[in-house]
């Protein structure tokens, strides 16, 4: 045998055959309809199970909503190029051409490309429907779900959470979009002493509480849930007694800090809006000033901070302005209650507005009110009191000051 590999002849021999071979296998289709030493090498196949199947259409305008996810592809041809195939794997696609068409059911043919032009393709099924459905947009208000919300530390409250954005939007098509019933975010209180802001995934379900695929936009919001010991911060509301001098009339009033914090229990707390019963003595004041006011203890409060605030009074000259044509409004009317102006009073009157310059100048008709309130007042011909609603800092007078009316009581 080494005889043999040692012989020159023997190894050209061997090398023919190899090449031969290898000429045969490259160029197998030619060699069929030819004379050759070796045998015909006929066609074969191959075939791709679940390929993907990609639906091009408007996705700006609209959503597919049902298409077959897979096909089969069928290959034929050489065994040179299957091989060639199955080894390269060259980038393919099968897909449906659906730019072109609108909104609802179609059947559409399945289109291929990028297979080698040596093999013959076919794809199974050869058609397709889709459904294609309209694009829209709705808006959802984020809700926010405390869990163990009465697990915080001992003595602290929640607050009312506030979410941003409060709305999330969500796209999709026209049938999916509406399942969507809320949106909700989830904030877990457990032991919480302090404040909580963070960024949560929002949530969408259907009617039956039950959670969507569907997403929003955002996919997060930020939730801020106050978490304080039992106390609140309210307004200070200021009481005014007594009057100016003539020709003087409050500019502005300015209060430092505007807002305190009142401690006690939570259900007091709860329900407390503002802090009333600081009382500023205008008759006391005779030029624009500064005053040091105490802030009363409310009965079912603990304390409030500060015990004290800062008032500053800005006086300016008083100037008058005649409003004319001013409605006169019936207030405190019911079902069995009602009133009516009487032949000799008029339903609408002349008012006088007292203030500064400033203050008269930015007043507008909107933003005043002549009434007459009979919710206190028995049936029968009354003179009843004209009132005003308006700026703070402006007084309203008219030349009668009682208006006269019929009232009708049916439940008396």
């Amino acid at each position: 045998m080494d005889r043999l590999f040692n012989s020159h002849w023997f190894v050209r021999v061997i090398a023919f055959f190899v090449a031969l071979m290898l000429f045969a296998m490259v160029n197998q289709d030619n060699l069929g309809n030819q004379p050759s030493v070796l045998p015909t090498i006929s066609n074969s196949s191959y075939t791709l199970e679940e390929v993907d199947l990609q639906v091009l259409y408007n996705e700006d305008d609209l959503v597919l909503t049902d298409a077959p996810a897979t096909v089969q592809v069928n290959l034929s041809g050489s065994r040179s190029a299957l091989a060639y195939f199955q080894m390269m794997r060259p980038a393919y696609e099968v897909f449906i051409d659906a730019n072109e068409l609108e909104e609802g059911t179609h059947r559409a043919q399945i289109q291929y490309r990028g297979f080698p032009s040596e093999l013959s393709v076919s794809v199974t099924p050869s058609a397709a429907t889709i459904e294609l459905q309209e694009i829209q947009t709705s808006s959802f208000p984020v809700q926010v779900d405390l869990i163990n919300a009465d697990n915080v530390e001992e003595g602290y409250t929640v607050g009312t959470p506030i979410v941003t954005p409060i709305n999330v939007d969500v796209t999709d098509a026209r049938e999916w979009l509406s399942y969507v019933e809320s949106a909700k975010v989830f904030v877990d209180m457990e032991g919480a002493d302090s404040t909580i802001e963070d960024e949560y995934p929002v949530h969408l379900y259907n009617s039956d509480g039950l959670e969507l695929e569907v997403e929003s936009n955002p996919n997060f919001v930020t939730v801020r849930v106050p978490v304080t010991s039992p106390n609140k911060l309210v307004p200070v509301s200021i009481k005014r007694t007594g009057e100016l001098q003539d020709g003087l009339s409050i500019e502005n009033i300015e209060l430092e800090p505007g807002d305190v914090t009142v401690y006690g229990p939570s259900d007091y707390i709860e329900n407390l809006d503002s802090l009333s019963g600081v009382e500023l003595d205008l008759s006391e004041i005779e030029e624009t000033t500064t005053v040091e006011l105490d802030v009363p203890v409310p009965e079912g409060a603990e304390r409030v901070e500060p015990e004290t605030i800062s008032v500053e009074v800005t006086l300016g000259e008083e100037e008058e302005r005649e409003l004319s044509s001013v409605p006169l409004t019936i207030m405190g009317t019911t079902d069995d209650k009602t009133a009516v102006f009487q032949l000799e009073q008029p339903s609408s009157i002349s008012v006088m507005a007292y203030g500064t310059e400033e203050q008269l100048d930015r007043m507008s008709t909107s933003d005043f009110q002549a009434y007459v309130d009979i919710s206190e007042v028995s049936s029968g011909d009354k003179e009843v009191p004209i009132e005003f609603n308006g700026p703070q800092n402006i007084r309203f007078e008219t030349e009668d000051s009682d208006a006269l009316l019929t009232v009708t009581d049916q439940s008396e």
